[in-house]
């Protein structure tokens, strides 16, 4: 083949390549141009990090670290690393500082990839772009930091001139509906997005965010999966366990030490309003419980009398 066919990218680059293209497609608001910069900046992210891992040592990039095979990895022909593991690896290997913050928001592009490619994705392109931006955020200092490509590389140029616009984007917003969120009423309780991942912009009782103007069909279907890790512990904010909810009886209600949130029903639940059977883990509204209490620990009655 002639040599002016051949193109020769660094992996960084490569990467680099990818979210440029991805800020490109992101200019249109037609519904093939979003998919493909979901698609594209998850790539280019996934790349970059890797690339970072490569730089270390090229073995890393084996999902199994024990079968790493040098003209394996030459010819591409290996399992590469999953996504978790990588995260992994670049804090435990590479002592990488990532935050759970910063953890969240990747691994957030990564589920809008994977529905994207194998389901349906509802997106709205403000939650996109708020996503991006956080994600390129945290990426464009990495990589300046752990030297993946010199400073007046073309592509990062570019990539950072789009973030200096996105960062007047994300501001001129919070100011569009600062007013809104100030003239709520004092009850009314405010979260974190699982989608553009802005801090206190989606109103429970509406499950609707008012940065992306996104509105939640299952806002537990959303949420819970997005904050439970592989070993089903459930973080978000000051939150860090589910319980079923007495009013709606889901599992469904995220619970902090002062307050609890129904995800399914949309209420916010003191925790002095229900009490919990202490077999069954079933909640039932205080006043309306049926069951005996042990010194402080609840039973329902079908759990007493279930054995006889």
């Amino acid at each position: 083949m002639d040599s002016k066919f051949l193109v020769e990218l660094s992996m960084t680059d490569n990467g680099l390549d990818f979210i440029k293209r991805s800020l490109k497609e992101m200019e249109d608001a037609d519904e093939l141009s979003i998919k493909y910069a979901v698609l594209h900046l998850s790539a280019g992210l996934e790349l970059i990090l890797k690339s970072r891992l490569q730089k270390e040592h090229w073995s890393f990039l084996f999902e199994d670290i024990n079968k790493a095979d040098y003209q394996s990895y030459v010819s591409g022909d290996f399992k590469s690393i999953s996504f978790g593991n990588l995260l992994i690896r670049l804090i435990s290997i590479c002592q990488i500082e990532i935050s759970d913050r910063t953890k969240k928001r990747l691994q957030n592009l990564k589920v809008y990839r994977n529905k994207m490619e194998h389901y349906n994705l509802d997106i709205h392109k403000v939650a996109l772009e708020a996503t991006t931006f956080e994600v390129l955020s945290f990426l464009i200092p990495f990589i300046h930091r752990e030297e993946l490509v010199s400073r007046d590389n073309e592509l990062l140029n570019y990539i950072n001139d789009k973030l200096l616009q996105m960062d007047s984007y994300i501001n001129q917003r919070y100011k569009e509906i600062s007013s809104k969120l100030k003239e709520l009423p004092d009850n009314v309780k405010l979260l974190d997005c699982p989608y553009c991942m802005q801090k206190d912009t989606l109103r429970l009782d509406k499950a609707y965010c008012y940065f992306c103007n996104t509105q939640f069909r299952n806002l537990d279907w959303e949420l819970i999966p997005k904050f439970t890790n592989e070993e089903h512990v459930f973080s978000y904010r000051e939150f860090n366990s589910i319980e079923f909810c007495p009013h709606c009886s889901r599992d469904s209600m995220i619970v902090s030490s002062d307050e609890c949130a129904c995800l399914s029903c949309l209420r916010v639940i003191n925790r002095n309003e229900y009490v919990k059977c202490a077999d069954c883990s079933i909640t039932h509204i205080v006043g309306e419980e049926e069951g005996e209490y042990y010194s402080e620990e609840y039973v329902c009655y079908y759990c007493l009398f279930k054995y006889e």
